[in-house]
Parts: structure tokens; sequence; C-alpha cells
């Protein structure tokens, strides 16, 4: 006879005995992914004229890397880089586990939230897991991979934004608030992939004791990244809302709308 006791819930979307405000969450995180969505979806097909300026020293974070004026790929007026390479932060973060959790409670209520009633619907489907349409999930790693390479290149981009030009001639090397915007954002994004599960189970996932050696290491670089990887949904907003804010930035620099005050240090 089994042991487990079903939990004292009723039946229908929202009820439940919480007298908290459980809902604000769930709530909110609808709300921010679905605008980031609306505007990525505008900005790369209707407003992606400026995406960088001062000769592609800075670019929008959107947009990056700029795969198409890196390589001078030959393509249509109505391609662009992020048309090209978003497919890979959209398919890294759109597997990632936490964010599993979040669009599973927020846009399909399966669970709505902890101790909360979901739709009646759900409870005829049923959850069947990584199955099915979602057995997709499971190419998390290999996303991994490919998200290494980008953050790679976004670090790239922001040594490349200390190169100063007036117009052919170097003006010397330095440092602007475009250098420190791209700066934030490919460190929020370091923290976001280093804090990944996929990316502790390289380290120590696979293994069954750490003995000293090769493994002892491996065993304290896992138990490092578990301690960031207790933060991991706090880097996973935070990058993406920096990723938003420097494209912005971006934007209205290109526009003339705000400077881009800078130092020489070389």
């Amino acid at each position: 006879m089994s042991n487990s006791l079903k939990l004292p819930i009723q039946r229908g979307f929202g009820i439940t005995d919480r007298v908290d405000k459980w809902w604000t969450e769930p709530f909110w995180m609808a709300f921010a992914l679905t605008l980031t969505l609306v505007y990525t979806t505008f900005r790369v097909t209707l407003w992606d004229g400026e995406i960088q300026y001062d000769n592609h020293r800075v670019t929008s974070p959107i947009f990056s890397p700029d795969v198409i004026h890196l390589f001078d790929l030959k393509t249509p007026n109505w391609m662009n880089s992020a048309l090209l390479i978003l497919w890979i932060p959209f398919g890294f973060r759109g597997t990632c586990y936490y964010m599993r959790r979040v669009y599973h409670r927020v846009f399909f209520q399966n669970p709505t939230a902890c101790v909360v009633s979901k739709p009646e619907i759900n409870y005829r489907i049923g959850y069947k897991g990584e199955t099915g349409l979602f057995i997709l999930n499971n190419i998390h790693r290999y996303m991994l991979y490919l998200a290494i390479i980008i953050l790679s290149m976004k670090i790239f981009d922001v040594y490349h934004t200390m190169h100063f030009f007036n117009g052919t001639e170097k003006e010397g090397f330095g440092i602007s608030v475009g250098t420190v915007v791209l700066a934030v954002e490919s460190i929020l994004l370091l923290m976001y992939v280093g804090s990944c599960h996929a990316f502790r189970h390289l380290f120590g996932g696979s293994m069954n004791q750490w003995r000293g050696g090769i493994s002892g290491i491996m065993g304290g670089i896992y138990i490092k990244i578990s301690n960031i990887n207790v933060d991991h949904s706090f880097w996973f907003w935070t990058s993406l809302g920096m990723v938003f804010i420097g494209d912005l930035f971006v934007w209205a620099v290109a526009e003339g709308i705000i400077p881009d005050p800078y130092i020489i240090i070389i």
C-alpha cells in the first residue's frame, strides 16, 4: 500500500488555500517574457536600422556578434545579424532548466504554482515531462556549447569598443560608457552561463567520487559552480534585462539622442 497522501486541493483554475499573493511572481514573469519577445520581434524585423555606431565600434547586444560585418557576408538587404544568430541564445535560454519552470507556470499553467489548482484541461492532458514536444529541451547541453562561442565573441566585442578612431586615424585605446554597458552585459551573461546546470555537469556531474588529482580539481570546480548555481534565476533575469538596456543605449547613441562620453588611456 502506498503511503503517499493527496494534497487537499479543489479543482478549478487558481483555486487555493494560500493567503499570500502567489500570483505576483508568475504575473511579472509572464509580463517580462512577453515584453522581451514582442520587443525583439519588432527590433529585428522593423527597427533594425541602427544597430551600431562609431564604425561598428559598439554593437547592440541583440545583434551581437555582428557576423555579417565580421565575416563580410553577402546577404539580402532585409537580413541582419540577429536573424542569423538569435536562435542560439533563444535556444539556450528556452531549454534552460529554470526557464522550463517559468514557462510551464506562466504560459502553460502546469502547474500554476505550488498548491494552486491548474486549469481543468491540464488535469486531462497530464504532465509528460520532457517527452512529446518538450523532448526538444534535451538539446540544452548542446546549446550550451554554442552559447559559450557566442559569449566569447561578445567578450571580444567589449575589447573592440576600446579602440577609438578619428576618421581613418587611430585615436587611441580607452573606455567609453558603451564599453561599460557591454562589459556589464557580458559579465552578467558569463554568470548566467557559468551558473547553468548543464555547465556544472561538465565538471563533476558524471563522477561518482572526487579522490584527488584531476577528479579532485573537477570536484572543486563543481562545488564552486554549485555555489553560483544557487542564484541562477537572478543571473537569468539580470542578463536578459541588460541585453535590452544595452540595445536601447546603443540605439539612442546611434540616433544622436544621447552621447557616449569616453576617455583615452593610451
